[in-house]
């Protein structure tokens, strides 16, 4: 998730995490949530005036509608135009403005958006957040020449249920490297429902090594896996082709 301010609401009865972008004129509702709307229940699009994105490039439209949204505890009726986008729903301009109540306050410090006399909690997603510490769940001893198997815990925070995927990749701690004859291989974990994740570690040395409960042995972060296929089987006229899909 890139950095940015992000609040939790609804749309339309729908779960949605709202970007707040004060650089947008208009609020945006991505394609995949609308469709998840219930079909008795999805507002009819209109026809709506071209959109340009924030590098130039015009956004695939396909329209515009009035959406009962609701931000905390307030709820509004709002004009939003429908487009394929990455962000859940982009918070415009034309909602945090205000009217009667005045422009949205977005106080960081306290974890907070004031709208139209509503505290809406939000939270705020930083670089520093998108690596996270990896630390050792119990004291290990690893022989000599040998593999093993370790339970690692991956450094948790609140913005945990705002991220798009709960899978992570594990890589090894370039200072953990640097000071031990140890080796570990980068894996890939679901940090879901499981506590303690599991990594690989290598003491290619003579002497058994011991790793305490909490050192710093990787960094994990965060990613999104794409599943596609090249090919959807092999061709049979290359059968001396090493490179066929298998």
């Amino acid at each position: 998730m890139p950095d940015g301010v992000y609040e939790k609401g609804f749309v339309e009865g729908v779960d949605v995490i709202y970007t707040a972008d004060t650089g947008a004129c208009k609020t945006v509702l991505s394609e995949n949530i609308f469709n998840k709307i219930l079909l008795l229940q999805r507002p009819k699009l209109r026809k709506t005036s071209p959109l340009t994105g924030a590098s130039g490039e015009s956004v695939k439209l396909l329209g515009k509608a009035n959406f009962n949204i609701i931000l905390g505890s307030l709820v509004i009726v709002a004009e939003i135009i429908v487009a394929n986008i990455e962000d859940q729903c982009l918070l415009g301009i034309d909602i945090l403005q205000g009217q009667q109540g005045g422009p949205a306050d977005i106080l960081l410090s306290e974890g907070v958006t004031n709208l139209k006399g509503v505290s809406i909690p939000c939270i705020q997603v930083r670089k520093s957040e998108i690596i996270r510490k990896v630390t050792a769940a119990d004291h290990f001893i690893i022989p000599g020449y040998c593999e093993a198997v370790i339970d690692v815990y991956i450094e948790r925070n609140e913005n945990n249920e705002l991220l798009a995927s709960k899978e992570f990749i594990i890589e090894p701690s370039e200072e953990f490297i640097a000071n031990n004859k140890i080796a570990m291989a980068a894996c890939i974990v679901d940090i879901k429902d499981n506590v303690t994740l599991k990594a690989r570690v290598l003491n290619p040395s003579s002497e058994e090594f011991s790793i305490k409960q909490d050192t710093v042995i990787g960094k994990a972060s965060s990613f999104l896996k794409v599943i596609s296929s090249l090919k959807d089987m092999e061709n049979a006229d290359e059968i001396e082709n090493f490179s066929a899909v298998r």
